[in-house]
Protein backbone atom coordinates (compact mmCIF):
# COMPACT_ATOMS: atom_id res chain seq x y z
CA UNK A 1 0.00 0.00 0.00
CA UNK A 2 2.76 2.44 0.76
CA UNK A 3 4.26 1.62 -2.87
CA UNK A 4 1.53 2.66 -4.25
CA UNK A 5 0.99 6.01 -2.30
CA UNK A 6 4.66 6.93 -3.35
CA UNK A 7 3.71 5.61 -6.91
CA UNK A 8 1.18 7.84 -7.27
CA UNK A 9 2.20 10.82 -5.23
CA UNK A 10 5.55 10.30 -7.87
CA UNK A 11 3.91 10.37 -10.53
CA UNK A 12 1.41 13.40 -9.58
CA UNK A 13 4.43 15.91 -9.15
CA UNK A 14 6.00 14.60 -12.90
CA UNK A 15 2.87 15.77 -14.28
CA UNK A 16 2.64 19.10 -12.43
CA UNK A 17 6.36 19.71 -13.15
CA UNK A 18 5.99 18.63 -16.77
CA UNK A 19 2.88 21.06 -17.51
CA UNK A 20 4.52 24.13 -15.96
CA UNK A 21 7.17 25.53 -18.83
CA UNK A 22 8.05 28.60 -18.53
CA UNK A 23 7.06 30.57 -21.54
CA UNK A 24 9.28 32.24 -23.25
CA UNK A 25 9.75 36.38 -24.33
CA UNK A 26 9.08 37.09 -28.08
CA UNK A 27 8.15 39.49 -30.05
CA UNK A 28 4.72 40.29 -31.38
CA UNK A 29 5.96 42.83 -34.52
CA UNK A 30 8.54 44.47 -35.96
CA UNK A 31 8.37 47.24 -37.98
CA UNK A 32 11.33 49.11 -39.80
CA UNK A 33 10.27 51.85 -41.56
CA UNK A 34 12.76 54.37 -44.08
CA UNK A 35 11.04 57.16 -45.68
CA UNK A 36 12.46 60.57 -47.82
CA UNK A 37 11.05 62.94 -49.80
CA UNK A 38 9.56 60.42 -53.51
CA UNK A 39 10.52 57.09 -52.11
CA UNK A 40 9.57 55.29 -48.84
CA UNK A 41 10.15 51.14 -47.58
CA UNK A 42 8.31 49.40 -44.88
CA UNK A 43 9.40 45.91 -43.49
CA UNK A 44 6.45 44.81 -40.80
CA UNK A 45 7.18 41.20 -39.14
CA UNK A 46 4.03 39.95 -37.42
CA UNK A 47 3.29 36.19 -36.23
CA UNK A 48 4.81 34.32 -39.52
CA UNK A 49 5.05 36.75 -41.56
CA UNK A 50 7.77 39.25 -43.34
CA UNK A 51 5.88 41.51 -45.60
CA UNK A 52 7.89 44.12 -47.77
CA UNK A 53 6.41 47.39 -48.88
CA UNK A 54 7.95 50.07 -51.11
CA UNK A 55 6.51 53.42 -51.44
CA UNK A 56 3.11 51.83 -49.47
CA UNK A 57 2.81 49.11 -52.34
CA UNK A 58 3.27 45.74 -50.87
CA UNK A 59 6.51 43.87 -53.06
CA UNK A 60 7.14 40.91 -51.51
CA UNK A 61 5.34 38.97 -48.62
CA UNK A 62 7.69 35.50 -47.10
CA UNK A 63 6.88 33.04 -44.18
CA UNK A 64 9.77 33.37 -41.87
CA UNK A 65 10.98 30.13 -40.10
CA UNK A 66 11.46 29.75 -36.75
CA UNK A 67 15.01 29.43 -36.89
CA UNK A 68 14.84 33.60 -38.21
CA UNK A 69 12.13 34.30 -35.64
CA UNK A 70 15.28 33.08 -33.02
CA UNK A 71 17.46 34.89 -34.58
CA UNK A 72 15.30 38.05 -34.41
CA UNK A 73 14.48 37.41 -30.76
CA UNK A 74 18.04 36.91 -29.80
CA UNK A 75 19.30 40.41 -31.81
CA UNK A 76 15.95 41.95 -29.19
CA UNK A 77 17.51 40.21 -26.44
CA UNK A 78 20.54 42.10 -26.45
CA UNK A 79 19.20 45.17 -26.73
CA UNK A 80 18.06 47.39 -24.45
CA UNK A 81 14.30 47.97 -25.41
CA UNK A 82 13.35 50.55 -22.78
CA UNK A 83 16.40 52.61 -24.15
CA UNK A 84 15.54 52.25 -27.64
CA UNK A 85 13.58 55.70 -28.11
CA UNK A 86 17.27 57.28 -26.77
CA UNK A 87 19.96 55.90 -29.15
CA UNK A 88 21.16 58.56 -31.59
CA UNK A 89 22.73 58.86 -34.49
CA UNK A 90 26.02 60.30 -35.05
CA UNK A 91 24.47 62.12 -38.39
CA UNK A 92 21.31 63.86 -39.25
CA UNK A 93 21.40 63.56 -43.13
CA UNK A 94 17.67 62.93 -43.27
CA UNK A 95 17.12 66.81 -42.37
CA UNK A 96 18.16 67.79 -45.71
CA UNK A 97 16.98 64.48 -47.64
CA UNK A 98 20.74 63.57 -47.99
CA UNK A 99 19.41 59.79 -46.48
CA UNK A 100 16.28 58.14 -45.64
CA UNK A 101 14.33 59.28 -42.16
CA UNK A 102 14.29 56.03 -40.38
CA UNK A 103 12.76 54.32 -37.17
CA UNK A 104 12.21 51.05 -35.98
CA UNK A 105 9.12 50.14 -33.76
CA UNK A 106 9.28 46.44 -32.04
CA UNK A 107 6.06 45.16 -29.94
CA UNK A 108 7.89 42.47 -26.90
CA UNK A 109 5.94 41.34 -24.27
CA UNK A 110 2.74 43.76 -25.15
CA UNK A 111 4.78 46.91 -24.77
CA UNK A 112 5.70 49.21 -27.55
CA UNK A 113 9.09 50.44 -28.22
CA UNK A 114 9.73 52.54 -30.59
CA UNK A 115 13.15 54.37 -31.80
CA UNK A 116 13.81 57.99 -32.84
CA UNK A 117 14.47 58.72 -36.61
CA UNK A 118 18.13 58.66 -37.45
CA UNK A 119 19.71 57.84 -40.76
CA UNK A 120 19.32 54.37 -42.79
CA UNK A 121 22.81 54.67 -43.78
CA UNK A 122 24.03 55.50 -40.08
CA UNK A 123 22.02 53.60 -37.94
CA UNK A 124 22.65 54.07 -34.01
CA UNK A 125 25.73 51.60 -33.28
CA UNK A 126 23.56 49.19 -30.81
CA UNK A 127 21.09 48.49 -33.82
CA UNK A 128 23.68 47.63 -36.88
CA UNK A 129 23.70 44.07 -36.55
CA UNK A 130 19.94 44.02 -35.91
CA UNK A 131 19.08 46.28 -38.84
CA UNK A 132 21.73 44.67 -41.02
CA UNK A 133 20.34 41.17 -40.46
CA UNK A 134 16.08 42.37 -41.04
CA UNK A 135 17.56 44.58 -44.26
CA UNK A 136 19.49 41.31 -45.71
CA UNK A 137 15.90 39.39 -45.48
CA UNK A 138 14.41 41.23 -47.93
CA UNK A 139 17.15 40.82 -50.70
Amino acid sequence: MKQLIIFVCSCSLMLVGCSTEKEVATFQKIEYKAITRGYSKQIVIQKDSLRYFENNRETRSLIITKKIKNTLNGFLEKLNLTSLHQLKSTSEKHQYDGAMYTTIEVIWDNKTYKSVGFDDDNPPKELIPFLHYLVALVK
